[in-house]
């Protein structure tokens, strides 16, 4: 949860930016005195036990630098179901003036099963990445198809005079059963780094291509239906137009980079972890490890005991592309395939750090989250939430997967998509309860962008 001994500087953009944070992840544990409710004292007054649903914005000053951050709370509160998404707003950095931010996020669910068993969720953006597709495969399978990773963020130092813009999309219950909330980045950057290890960690510092997009947008829409007991997550998210393209420092016409980008398809990744008791998995699609990415065709389901479905992941498969312009979008095709994977990185690989990079901060967040949304059964397992982010994962089988959605010949313009998530819930129905002694659930999965985000448990500022 947010305290202020993890008052910290927040952002390590190793990329050669001169904005230069310590991230203390050490310290980067829940409180263990934390009381249920106590969190209104941060969020406007609002509590996790609260009704329906609401938009917190919380703002934190580190008092020795001056610096201060942006953090967003979401959060839906709909019988025996929750979700929570935390996203990180705008960054100030005192000593330059400066404004700076990154999109990240971590956004989880809770409900009960149909039988009972209680499950915790999360589905999170991981990055971005790019290839040139010069086959037409959607497959890196030749050696000029190149794959680079692409980090967005955003400040207005240096020689960069775009002011990064963040604006929460404010919490909207106006629909019975229906709950519309998000996030907006605008004005981002992205550096465009190597796509494998060694060529990440010597491009990640090196400004030898970036790009200026206008936008990175993340908007949730829950739907429940109170009958069936379906819970489906829409995320409708869009990644701006490219409007800038810098080699070497110097911008390329923007004409000549949509020409450039033509056979390029880029690729969204999102980090998803389902944690429970006896779990099983169908629909064609085993989440065993696997030698290689795989694409895939159809749904992926995740089973609780009984092999009674829990938590899907839905396949879209066509994306829109649009070309912006100053009197609005226009929209170039809607027809477009998308493919779906599910990926295999390798143990140390650019993937792989970027998630563990942010694991322990995002962990401390969703510890004290899970204890105070869990049932009065789960929090008697545990002392509180530092015993459960210590002790949680020792006794519960999981699902966790990478999967990722690719947009072939996307050329530098716009991108709208929305993969849906399906919870399966005992909303509507005479729930069992919870079984004698449970196996309740606690996720600890996260993703990044390459930055460390701290959470400061007592001190806000308006």
């Amino acid at each position: 949860m947010i305290r202020k001994k993890n008052i910290l500087p927040i952002v390590v953009l190793g990329l050669a930016l001169a904005i230069l944070f310590a991230p203390l992840t050490a310290q980067a544990v829940p409180d263990e005195t934390y009381i249920p409710g106590s969190e209104a004292a941060i969020f406007d007054g609002h509590t996790f036990a609260e009704a329906g649903g609401w938009t917190s914005e919380v703002n934190i000053t580190d008092d020795d630098t001056g610096n201060w951050i942006q953090l967003f709370m979401h959060h839906v509160n709909h019988g025996s179901f929750q979700a929570g998404l935390l996203a990180l707003g705008d960054i100030y950095i005192a000593e330059n003036n400066t404004h700076a931010t990154l999109p990240y996020q971590l956004f989880g669910i809770h409900f009960t099963t149909p039988t009972g068993r209680e499950l915790f969720a999360a589905a999170n953006f991981a990055f971005l990445f790019a290839f040139n597709d010069t086959d037409g495969s959607n497959t890196v399978n030749q050696p000029e198809e190149e794959r680079w990773f692409v980090i967005p963020y955003g400040w207005d130092g240096g020689n960069r005079t775009a002011t990064p813009v963040v604006s929460a999309i404010t919490m909207d219950t106006s629909t019975p059963g229906e709950y519309r909330f998000g996030v907006k980045y605008e004005n981002l950057y992205a550096r465009i780094v190597g796509g494998n290890l060694l060529e990440f960690l010597l491009t990640l510092n090196l400004p030898l291509f970036e790009i200026q997009i206008s936008e990175l947008t993340f908007e949730y829409v829950i739907t429940v239906d109170d009958d069936t007991g379906e819970i489906t997550t829409k995320t409708d998210y869009t990644i701006g137009q490219v409007l800038a393209f810098y080699a070497l420092g110097q911008e390329v016409p923007i004409g000549e980079v949509h020409t450039a980008l033509q056979n390029v398809t880029i690729g969204a990744a999102h980090f998803i972890s389902v944690f429970g008791s006896n779990y099983y998995k169908h629909t064609g699609n085993q989440l065993t490890p696997r030698p290689a990415s795989q694409w895939i065709a159809a749904n992926i389901t995740t089973d609780a005991a009984g092999r009674q479905r829990a938590f899907a992941v839905g396949i879209r498969g066509t994306w829109e592309k649009y070309n912006e312009t100053p009197t609005g979008n226009d929209l170039l095709s809607d027809d477009n395939i998308a493919y779906s994977w599910i990926l295999q990185p390798a143990l140390l690989s650019p993937e792989t750090l970027l998630l563990l990079w942010q694991l322990p901060l995002s962990a401390d967040f969703f510890a004290t989250w899970a204890y105070a949304v869990g049932s009065p059964t789960f929090q008697t397992l545990y002392d509180g939430p530092l015993d459960v982010y210590e002790n949680a994962t020792l006794n519960f089988n999981t699902v966790a997967f990478w999967y990722a959605v690719t947009f072939p010949k996307f050329g530098g313009y716009r991108v709208e998509h929305d993969p849906v998530y399906t919870a399966y819930s005992n909303i509507g129905q005479a729930a069992p309860g919870i079984p004698g002694f449970p196996w309740e659930a606690i996720l600890i999965g996260v993703v990044v962008c390459l930055v460390a985000v701290f959470l400061v448990r007592k001190r806000k500022k308006v």
